[in-house]
């Protein structure tokens, strides 16, 4: 047998080997993790875009009562919390829409697909979930340091194929 061909075999079998590796890689980074695993939080963006941010905050904002609440730091000056919340996301939107914390609070997010996939994106704060699956939790920790209020949103995933936003409201 031509040594040409026996390289050619070779060579073929390596291209078929990293191709189902790689296959393998990407199924393994976009599958959903279980709510007491925390997902990836991309880094803050430093130049928002006006729909996302806006430094201003509601008047009549009052802080939403969170599922449970501890110190977010062992300093008994500090007066930051650890809050944590449920968001459930439906084809007619966030429950609840707005959620308000205070300035250097560490916000921890469980949420919920309820009626559908769909994905979950605050993009001034770089958090994303890229899919939740129907029936599913997953669990989104981030720290507020500037005040003001956030969108959130389904951005890619909505099962009607619409956006659906809600607001991160931040006390300072």
């Amino acid at each position: 047998m031509d040594k040409k061909y026996i390289f050619g075999g070779i060579a073929l079998a390596l291209i078929i080997i990293a191709v189902a590796v790689l296959w393998g890689t990407e199924k393994s980074i976009t599958s959903p993790l279980p709510v007491n695993q925390p997902a990836y939080v991309t880094p803050a963006v430093t130049e928002p875009t006006p729909l996302t941010y806006t430094k201003s905050v509601p008047k009549d904002a009052v802080l939403t009562e969170p599922k449970h609440e501890a110190p977010a730091n062992p300093n008994p000056v500090s007066t930051a919390k650890a809050r944590y919340f449920d968001l459930k996301a439906t084809a007619s939107g966030f429950s609840p829409s707005t959620i308000t914390v205070n300035k250097g609070d560490t916000v921890y997010i469980d949420f919920s697909a309820v009626d559908g996939s769909y994905d979950f994106d605050i993009p001034y704060l770089g958090a994303y979930f890229s899919v939740v699956k129907q029936g599913s939790n997953r669990r989104l920790p981030f720290d507020v340091s500037v005040s003001g209020t956030f969108t959130f949103e389904c951005r890619d995933y909505c099962p009607k194929g619409e956006i659906i936003k809600g607001s991160l409201v931040v006390l300072p």
